[in-house]
């Protein structure tokens, strides 16, 4: 696969591929979601791709002990290489997150999976995998987190906005409860696209419902928030 090496935040080297699959914004909006006071974490991002999320977690939280994986060789390969030029100590997989044995063994878990469920496929193979429900759908991944979740762990998670009653459903369906949602709007006026949401392994308080979050302002040019999180890299709650 064909690599082109680009810089993340204006600051990161970073390889993507020049084509197939490539992170898009979701990446950067779930990465600055994630949260800790904890100094000590075991994090596993599953469905890594090039390793965005893992490289972004690494600047904010180096303590961290960091595990990823990703089922697509040559995607496994460059975040392989990406993590090498940042000097990274993380437990790269290669594989399917099903096959992962064990119970739970993380404190945090994320993932920025494929969510289509319907629709025409992209014709490059590697885009259909990362877009689409080809190698696991919400079902198994759901209830491969409640098994590799430690008791009182996060889950991250961002989806369409227009699944997130599935999304939450199978959640509290598998003791996965909800914790906090935090809803993504392109603009002003527009029905919400995505939504971020972070569930409580055994949790048993209230939903937090956070403040909106705006791609573009009435102008149509990068909003606020989004040039926040450009420059810090976090999303506040």
């Amino acid at each position: 696969m064909k690599k082109i090496r680009e810089e993340v935040l204006y600051k990161y080297p970073f390889f993507q591929p020049v084509d197939g699959y490539r992170y898009s914004v979701d990446a950067l909006l779930l990465s600055g979601f994630i949260r800790s006071k904890e100094r000590k974490i075991n994090i596993l991002d599953i469905g890594t791709g090039s390793g965005i999320i893992t490289l972004l977690l690494s600047k904010r939280f180096p303590q961290w002990e960091f595990s990823a994986m990703e089922i697509q060789k040559d995607l496994y390969e460059i975040a392989l290489e990406n993590f090498k030029i940042h000097k990274l100590d993380v437990d790269l997989i290669e594989g399917d997150y099903r096959d992962i044995k064990g119970n739970e063994i993380y404190d945090f878990i994320i993932s920025n999976p494929p969510f289509f469920n319907q629709g025409h496929l992209p014709k490059n193979e590697s885009e259909a995998i990362a877009r689409h429900e080809l190698t696991g759908d919400m079902e198994s991944l759901i209830k491969k987190v409640k098994k590799l979740l430690k008791g009182g762990g996060y889950f991250y998670v961002i989806y369409p906005a227009d699944r997130m009653a599935e999304l939450l459903t199978k959640m509290s369906n598998n003791k996965l409860e909800p914790f906090a949602l935090k809803l993504i709007y392109p603009s002003q006026g527009k029905s919400a696209s995505l939504v971020m949401v972070v569930a409580k392994k055994n949790h048993k308080g209230r939903l937090q419902v956070l403040s909106p979050f705006y791609i573009s302002d009435e102008m149509g040019e990068d909003s606020r928030e989004i040039k926040e999180l450009y420059d810090k890299g976090v999303l506040e709650w």
